[in-house]
């Protein structure tokens, strides 16, 4: 029987692709539940949309680094000052939002799904459209008879940084698109049984 949640149909699926969607699920799994209760003062519409403008500003921070880097070393302070805040902001939206842009299909319903597609391909969209922003940079260059190899460090720095915000995106655009949770998703039982906040 043919999975539809799957591109690909059942009997051609190799077993290695098979255990990987197991793994992933497994692993997705142990995520949620290792971090069930951490962040919860985050789980709203709000704290979603504070950790991706922070996420943005992680980004800009980036992108200010790549410029500097085309005129000195010293970029790797802003640079890695992005990196880590990324890295973290990253985390914490997986943890608040349920890890759903990570979230195998068989686990999320339709609005998820249909979410996390547009996310992906808006993603997939955004990243392939600033890859031209280092080659035209390089092209400029190209017409240079000497380049200079702080040049070249720039373009790379900038290159990493727009790779970087493309693979992002998908998760800040879940996160963002997210709704307030179910009252009753977020309620557990007090001492006499009643549910409560």
């Amino acid at each position: 029987m043919r999975d539809p949640n799957s591109a690909i149909p059942t009997e051609a699926q190799p077993k290695a692709w098979r255990r990987y969607d197991e793994w992933r699920a497994e692993r997705h799994l142990r995520f949620n539940q290792k971090h069930a209760h951490q962040m919860t003062g985050w789980r709203n519409r709000r704290g979603y949309r504070r950790l991706v403008r922070w996420q943005i500003a992680n980004l800009l921070i980036g992108l200010v680094a790549a410029v500097i880097a085309f005129s000195t070393y010293w970029f790797w302070i802003p640079f890695l000052i992005a990196v880590l805040g990324c890295i973290a902001c990253q985390y914490c939206l997986r943890i608040v939002t349920g890890s759903v842009a990570d979230t195998p299909v068989p686990a999320l319903d339709e609005i998820q799904l249909a979410q996390r597609n547009s996310a992906r391909s808006i993603g997939f969209t955004t990243l392939y459209t600033l890859m031209f922003i280092p080659y035209i940079v390089l092209i400029i260059l190209s017409t240079r008879d000497q380049v200079s190899g702080q040049s070249v460090y720039g373009t790379a720095i900038l290159l990493v940084i727009l790779v970087l915000a493309g693979t992002l995106l998908p998760t800040m655009l879940t996160a963002w698109w997210m709704s307030d949770p179910d009252p009753e998703d977020v309620a557990t039982p007090n001492a006499n049984g009643d549910a409560h906040e």
